[in-house]
């Protein structure tokens, strides 16, 4: 197990389970938590909605077996944002950092992120490289970067998500100040990202991968379909109408997002393989 965090860098974990995660995926994601060089101090894990009775006695045992887990479940499905907002209710201090439930944490992830969190206490936002896998989390597919600087991130974000979620950890209090999470499915994190920055929040991130996640046919199809479209209409007028693109951005954004989304699902793979994500 994971030592205790220093007294002075308390933080929470907050994490998503609905009733499509596999139990054994959730048993390595939560394990990979409890196993960090820097323990988290608290782990708030919000269930939406009904679950299957394999994953919520899952869920029972380790919320005995560790006195951080924090388990709270909901009657009914709302979605990832609507979760997470409340998760957010549930965290004690001001860092909260994410994590999902079918994902890895390296070991040493917090200790990495705590550290630089430490090191510059101006950063609001901070993330890493994630490398992507198959579903069965064996063969690495590629890993995805993001820029470094709170400049470079901010011009990321005109045309693509500059913070990947799973490896974020944010001050609460300054997500509380733009409304946290909202409905915008698919792109929950990204337009909470693109508010955050209009609220003159500092991003940065870390340029190595601390978070496995599961990529594969599943995510390239999660990308792609008529539901998709109609959210990413949604989402680019969002981030319209806060200034974070002009209006030929936006259409340039539409454009290049319909296409991908309207391909097939094995050339959708091969471009976020070949284009999207840094192979290496």
């Amino acid at each position: 197990m994971g030592k205790k965090i220093n007294e002075n860098i308390k933080f929470s974990c907050l994490m998503s389970v609905y009733k499509n995660d596999k139990p054994e995926y959730v048993a390595l994601a939560i394990d990979s938590i409890l196993n960090q060089t820097l323990k988290p101090n608290q782990y708030v894990i919000v269930v939406d909605g009904p679950i299957s009775n394999e994953l919520k006695e899952l869920l029972l045992d380790y919320e005995k077996k560790d006195e951080i887990i924090e388990l709270h479940f909901r009657d009914k499905n709302l979605g990832l944002g609507l979760t997470l907002n409340e998760g957010l209710g549930y965290c004690k201090y001001e860092y909260v950092a994410r994590m999902d439930a079918d994902d890895y944490s390296l070991p040493d992830r917090f200790e990495k992120q705590m550290e630089h969190l430490m090191n510059d206490k101006t950063i609001d936002v901070l993330s890493s490289f994630i490398d992507e896998y198959d579903d069965l989390m064996v063969n690495k597919i590629s890993t995805r970067k993001v820029p470094e600087l709170d400049e470079d991130i901010k011009k990321y974000m005109k045309f693509r998500n500059p913070i990947n979620h799973v490896t974020a950890v944010y001050r609460k209090s300054k997500v509380l100040e733009v409304n946290s999470y909202e409905d915008y499915p698919y792109f929950e994190d990204y337009y909470l990202w693109a508010k955050l920055a209009r609220n003159n929040a500092k991003f940065y991130n870390i340029q190595k991968n601390l978070v496995n996640v599961r990529g594969g046919n599943s995510m390239y199809e999660r990308r792609g379909g008529k539901k998709y479209i109609t959210c990413i209409k949604k989402f680019e007028e969002g981030i319209l109408a806060l200034g974070i693109i002009n209006k030929r951005e936006y259409r340039k954004n539409l454009i290049k997002r319909y296409i991908g989304a309207l391909l097939p699902n094995w050339v959708r793979g091969i471009l976020y393989k070949l284009i999207l994500r840094g192979n290496r």
